[in-house]
């Protein structure tokens, strides 16, 4: 796994070809993308950025801003297009390029994204959350509550109890939410792959109900015993359905470029 630096841009990246990059969620990071980059290494171009949550210069935390900053990425590594995708946030990201920038998308893949509704993590968190109080919320992410590790829980508990990164959390939540994009759905004309856990308590299956519903050209695929993070919780069937969909829907992208529709 190469772990790439810029003087802007972090990001890990993995095997040649179709760039497809990964975008995390509010409380995660490009690491979670591990076995999605290593399983279709030998298929595509595989790129996780870090998302600039936690960096004090980066000061508009938008969901504009945040697409700015994964088409300046893409700028700055000379992709002209590409697909894109991320859980949670990092889906909503997603969807905000290719509202804004339809020309630099051509696929979209959406797991447990924010956008329509999402039970906020930040939503009642006590002045000085406890462990326990952080590990429960943690657990509702999951189908299996083993994936939440010790050290993870110790991690999110330092993040959320430091008050700029606290506040930061809040903000972005904050844009989340008020970012609903479900009149503009209609408008995405790039093939959209959605891949959620049946099992999601942060947005539902109902949610991915209605992107299915909304978006033209999409294709929806729910895991059992899944919760919000497929690529986590559920990576041998999330990689493998990701797989497929890149070969199978390939010729469709590439008429979708040619014919300059996004």
């Amino acid at each position: 796994m190469s772990r790439v630096r810029h003087p802007q841009f972090r990001w890990l990246e993995r095997g040649e070809g179709e760039p497809v990059v990964l975008l995390h969620g509010l409380m995660g990071h490009m690491d979670h993308w591990d076995a999605t980059l290593d399983a279709l290494a030998p298929t595509a171009r595989l790129l996780a950025p870090e998302l600039p949550l936690f960096e004090p210069t980066f000061h508009d935390l938008s969901l504009a801003a945040f697409a700015g900053y994964l088409r300046g990425f893409l700028d700055a590594l000379e992709i002209p297009r590409a697909v894109v995708g991320g859980n949670s946030l990092g889906g909503h990201i997603a969807l905000e390029l290719a509202l804004r920038n339809p020309e630099r998308i051509s696929g979209l893949v959406l797991t447990g994204s924010s956008g329509l509704f999402e039970r906020s993590f930040t939503h009642g968190v006590p002045h000085r959350p406890t462990r326990a109080y952080v590990r429960e919320r943690m657990e509702e992410i999951f189908y299996d509550a083993g994936h939440v590790t010790d050290t993870w829980v110790e991690n999110v508990q330092r993040t959320v109890t430091v008050r700029s990164s606290a506040l930061r959390i809040l903000k972005v939540a904050r844009a989340a939410r008020t970012r609903n994009v479900e009149a503009l759905l209609p408008t995405v004309q790039a093939p959209t792959l959605l891949i959620w856990g049946k099992d999601d308590r942060i947005t539902p299956v109902d949610v991915a109900a209605r992107f299915h519903a909304l978006i033209p050209r999409a294709e929806l695929v729910l895991l059992p015993s899944c919760g919000h993070a497929p690529m986590l919780e559920q990576p041998e069937a999330f990689n493998s359905v990701l797989r497929h969909w890149l070969q199978e829907c390939r010729a469709l992208r590439a008429g979708v470029v040619a014919s300059g529709v996004a």
